[in-house]
């Protein structure tokens, strides 16, 4: 059998892509078993899942005859596991900010690439779309921003841990995509954690995502709802410096900025062949069989 050589640079690597295996799993030891099986995990290997917020004209919606499922829950996209609109805890450990080009739905959808918000590119379509957000034609639906046959959408990634309710253990990772009205969710959950005194590393503030539904003009949606993940309080949520989940929080940040750990792109939304974002904010999801107009 060939000799593999191995680099201290590719040991660091190895050594990092495996403990995201650990993380799901942080409250366990195995001891000399730890990681076995997974010694040539690469970081294009991990697929780390999206939660996606079901809307009204969501696919699993409108397939399940038992309302079992139904507008508000949320689903991760990988282990296709569903919550309720009291949702999950979740440890933020990294954001993100995009604008993701999605080919439209009507020409069979799916996601293209992400682009540097503060690109040349990115710049001139805003310029020319007159703004960030999609604008309301006379018959009052939404303009896409359009970047040649594809539709930009600005959107906020948070990256981090599922957390049991107690916030003793992970048991996995997952990213969110903030569109749309979603973005002043997300900017009022960033100020929040930003203000507490003594300013605490993102993995260290706890938060639980749950979903209320709301109304505007064009009728009713699902949207986030980010609030403390104890007792209402972000001072008495905070994680201890050195704790378990502080130090995992931690070394998943690592992963991500530095390239080992990726979202996958192609399962955001609830209907990767359906285009843009999740299925209620793509500007063309009025398109699908039922006719309801986007609400946003």
């Amino acid at each position: 059998m060939a000799k593999t050589t191995t680099t201290k640079k590719d040991e660091t690597t190895d050594l990092a892509e495996v403990k995201a295996n650990e993380l799901a799993a942080s409250s366990f030891d195995y001891g000399d078993d730890s990681g076995v099986g997974f010694e040539d995990v690469k970081g294009s290997d991990l697929s780390i899942p999206f939660i996606n917020l079901l809307q009204s004209n969501s696919p699993e919606v409108q397939k399940c005859e038992d309302g079992t499922i139904i507008m508000g829950m949320m689903k991760n996209s990988v282990t296709g596991e569903y919550y309720k609109r009291t949702g999950f805890t979740f440890l933020p450990v990294h954001k993100e900010e995009a604008f993701v080009e999605w080919v439209p739905r009507i020409k069979g959808g799916g996601f293209v690439k992400l682009h540097s918000p503060t690109s040349d590119e990115v710049s001139r379509v805003i310029e020319r779309n007159g703004g960030r957000m999609p604008k309301k034609g006379a018959d009052g639906k939404k303009i896409p921003i359009m970047i040649g046959e594809n539709e930009l959408v600005e959107t906020y990634y948070v990256y981090g841990l599922l957390l049991d309710d107690d916030c003793k253990q992970s048991s996995g990772f997952a990213v969110i995509a903030f569109t749309s009205t979603k973005i002043r969710v997300y900017r009022d959950w960033l100020t929040a954690m930003f203000m507490i005194r003594g300013r605490p590393p993102m993995y260290a503030i706890p938060a639980r995502i749950s979903v209320d539904i709301q109304k505007n003009e064009s009728g009713t949606f699902g949207n986030y709802v980010i609030s403390p993940a104890v007792e209402g309080n972000w001072v008495k949520g905070l994680l201890p410096l050195g704790s378990d989940l502080y130090v995992a929080g931690k070394e998943f940040q690592k992963m991500v900025i530095g390239g080992l750990a990726r979202a996958d792109f192609d399962s955001q939304g609830t209907d990767t062949t359906s285009g843009a974002g999740d299925y209620e904010d793509s500007p063309s999801a009025g398109d699908s069989g039922n006719k309801e107009e986007i609400p946003f």
